[in-house]
């Protein structure tokens, strides 16, 4: 059973409706994956349904979505146009469903075409042979050309924002009008009509960081963004239903996102990770090591030192061991300090992200000495420490949580 009715899928649909059985969907799909053809044409091909049945149960299924009608009634309807043998409208007129009021959507052909980006016969005809090909519509439009990527990510964004209450249906378009008119991004068209001051596109940061690091295209991941929408997931669960990024990658990018957004590093910072972690099978702690290993100066040698018997963790007597020569790099010291046993390589880890926070700004000495100890005492990293201490906030995006 579906958790969520609005995630509905056509086949299990149409499971409920009596139109189908488990086993023919499961080979209409098997079909579907043999041919590369969408799943709804197989059902006709193999003569399971009707054309009028098919459509009206694509009809229902974006009417539960877009809560024009619950679940128990679309299950209901479209039995009757099976059984029945009739379209939709007369099954909803016979049903005394056919003067409901209609609930304003907010789908992404209408939002093209109501911010000017489309005209409507360009739309019908993308949605047509969207549902031919079975690829989605902001794929269809890249195909053709029609709009930038750049502006069909806005539309989306636009669409996650009304979505998630925060701008109107109405907002949306007319920031999206100053947007394609100016040639400007979303955020800036609706911080200057004043319709909302806060980021944009949270949800996109962890694709951008993809796309930056080159291990996902731009289309797939607005493909990805569109079939989160659609669908009712998150972007993260819809990279990995369509095989876009793997678990792994998803992981270390969702805490890599979390940094960014609490300022414990910058976007490119993160991308380098990313890259290390993906491409070179670097652990995250170890590339957040050398990260900051390989960005101090030889004064963060001395901070290092500072934080490192501020905490306890190495006394002043071992210094003339540790500090060899005058022009120490902290990748050496760090050697020096793990050659004399003075410490492990987990606490080295830890102290030196400690420190480039430091350096950053994000901790002065005092936090750091916490931050630093607490990490010895639970053996957690520095990262960690900073979340069960609610130094940072719970950014990161969950795979069962909204888009």
């Amino acid at each position: 059973m579906t958790e969520n009715p609005r995630a509905i899928k056509l086949g299990e649909l149409m499971i409920r409706a009596g139109v189908l059985t488990s086993q023919q969907l499961l080979e209409a799909i098997e079909y579907s994956k043999q041919t590369s053809m969408p799943v709804g044409k197989m059902f006709v091909m193999c003569g399971i349904v009707t054309e009028n049945v098919l459509y009206s149960g694509v009809q229902l299924q974006s009417m539960v979505r877009d809560n024009l009608v619950d679940l128990e009634n679309a299950v209901a309807l479209l039995s009757m146009v099976y059984r029945q043998n009739i379209t939709l409208p007369q099954a909803m007129e016979q049903s005394g469903r056919s003067n409901q009021p209609k609930q304003p959507t907010f789908r992404l052909g209408e939002i093209l075409c109501e911010a000017g980006f489309l005209g409507a016969d360009e739309l019908e005809k993308f949605l047509k042979d969207g549902q031919d090909s079975g690829l989605p519509l902001g794929r269809i439009i890249l195909l053709y050309g029609s709009i930038s990527k750049e502006m069909l990510s806005a539309a989306l964004s636009a669409q996650v924002m009304v979505r998630d209450g925060k701008v109107s249906r109405e907002q949306a378009i007319k920031a999206l009008k100053t947007t394609r008119r100016r040639r400007s991004d979303l955020e800036t068209s609706l911080k200057e009509l004043g319709f909302y001051k806060g980021p944009v596109r949270p949800h996109t940061l962890i694709g951008e960081l993809f796309i930056r690091s080159g291990l996902v295209e731009e289309a797939d991941l607005l493909s990805a963004l569109e079939f989160a929408l659609e669908n009712e997931v998150p972007i993260g669960r819809a990279l990995i239903q369509k095989k876009i990024v793997t678990q792994p990658d998803l992981e270390i990018a969702l805490k890599l996102q979390e940094m960014v957004i609490n300022a414990t590093l910058n976007d490119v910072q993160a991308v380098e990770i990313l890259n290390k972690v993906s491409k070179r099978g670097f652990s995250p702690t170890s590339a957040l090591t050398e990260l900051a290993l390989s960005t101090a100066t030889l004064d963060d040698c001395k901070i290092l030192w500072q934080l490192l018997t501020a905490s306890g963790t190495v006394h002043q007597e071992a210094r003339p061991g540790v500090f060899t020569k005058e022009d120490m790099t902290m990748a050496e010291m760090g050697n020096n300090l793990l050659s004399a046993e003075l410490i492990d390589e987990f606490t080295l880890n830890c102290a030196c992200r400690c420190q480039f926070l430091m350096r950053t700004g994000f901790l002065d000495l005092q936090r750091a000495v916490v931050v630093l100890n607490h990490s010895r005492t639970r053996r957690i990293s520095a990262d960690d420490s900073l979340r069960e201490l609610s130094w940072i906030a719970r950014t990161q995006e969950q795979l069962d949580s909204g888009v």
